[in-house]
């Protein structure tokens, strides 16, 4: 019996278990995606397409790639989202519609009883000769998908991709 103890203890001390939820690369995409995978984040960048192939989350839990100064574990969370637009300018909202032709998103104003006066870049619509509203074609973002980071409850930001 002692001997089976021994040969426990040496397999403990040679061989120590840890636990890894994400591989390296797959920890990586949580740096190198806000940069939009520079150089040097080739294996995060290919390991981000393979989860997305596999129908994975994108990103690995935060929790398995956070540790802090002394090894210990930090509590992280994200939020993931889409946003295709740019958001619009203050008292403006965006307001999308599709038709056969496609989508068309506009910011249009909040307050729609004010007499036609033109705004240099603005487009007007006249509902009748004291009723107007102005709008402005939205802007597409190029990187839709964003990510919210937040590390023992401080948030980090929000990053697209």
């Amino acid at each position: 019996m002692q001997k089976i103890i021994q040969l426990f203890l040496v397999v403990l001390v040679l061989f120590p278990f840890e636990t890894k939820a994400a591989s390296q690369d797959a920890c990586a995409i949580w740096l190198c995606l806000p940069g939009g995978f520079p150089q040097g984040c080739e294996g995060a960048y290919s390991e981000f397409k393979h989860r997305l192939k596999k129908g994975r989350s994108p990103l690995p839990d935060l929790s398995s790639c956070t540790t802090g100064p002394n090894g210990e574990k930090s509590i992280g969370r994200y939020q993931m989202g889409y946003e295709p637009y740019y958001p619009c300018d203050e008292g403006f909202e965006l307001q999308i519609k599709a038709d056969e032709g496609g989508e068309k998103a506009r910011c249009v104003s909040e307050s729609y009883n004010q007499p036609c006066i033109y705004k240099d870049g603005l487009q007007i619509h006249q509902r009748d000769e004291n009723q107007c509203y102005y709008y402005y074609s939205a802007e597409r973002r190029a990187k839709p998908s964003y990510v919210k980071m937040w590390v023992d409850g401080q948030y980090l930001g929000k990053y697209y991709w």
